[in-house]
């Protein structure tokens, strides 16, 4: 039959071939080479429609809880400032750097990370109690030595009783926990990037065969 004389005429020996099969095939290099840059193609795309859309997912959650963890914080501070204000008035506006530095430390430990919670709330305390000590005693100068020597036995003495260990679990848990989660969403978004990036590179050889 002249027809199935044409297509054994067409096989070719594939011994120099890299993808199609090595024995004989109607499979040509030229043939070879476009299914090979078809795979490439199919892959690279794959794969970046891939990442693009999991870098955006992480990217966008991460934004939202961002924004949503320092609106709350910022919420914190102006509604403590506003209570303080209305309570004890002119006495706690002479004094309010002390609560705003505070909340400055807070937000670097989220931003960055570069902040030992437990030393800040400490200090925060022994700050604070120096600063009550002379108000509550007006009639008195105090030393620097003196008001130091005070703040270091805050544990033992209990000015505030309860509140700054309960603060101290309450803060430390709330942050860490908050910082996690958001550095996790941004370390996933930029593993994603990466990956994206990688997958502009060529697969290597085996992969069309598989593809």
């Amino acid at each position: 039959m002249p027809g199935w004389r044409v297509v054994v005429a067409a096989y070719l020996d594939g011994d120099h071939l890299k993808v199609c099969s090595q024995g004989y095939t109607c499979c040509s290099q030229e043939m070879e080479e476009k299914y090979s840059q078809q795979s490439k193609h199919d892959f690279r795309n794959a794969v970046t429609e891939l990442s693009n859309h999991l870098q955006n997912m992480f990217g966008s959650r991460y934004k939202k809880f961002d924004e949503f963890f320092k609106e709350l914080l910022e919420n914190a501070e102006k509604s403590l400032n506003d209570m303080f204000v209305r309570t004890y008035g002119r006495l706690y506006m002479q004094n309010s750097e002390l609560f705003k530095d505070l909340f400055v430390e807070l937000k670097r430990y989220y931003v960055g990370g570069n902040v030992n919670l437990e030393e800040m709330l400490n200090e925060f305390w022994a700050r604070l109690l120096e600063r009550m000590f002379r108000l509550v005693n007006p009639q008195y100068h105090f030393t620097d030595e003196y008001l130091e020597c005070v703040s270091k036995y805050t544990e033992q003495l209990k000015p505030f009783g309860d509140v700054p260990r309960k603060l101290k679990l309450q803060v430390t848990r709330a942050f860490v926990a908050a910082r996690t989660f958001a550095q996790g969403l941004a370390v996933a978004r930029d593993v994603v990037s990466k990956v994206s990036a990688v997958s502009s590179v060529p697969p290597a050889v085996c992969c069309p065969r598989v593809l």
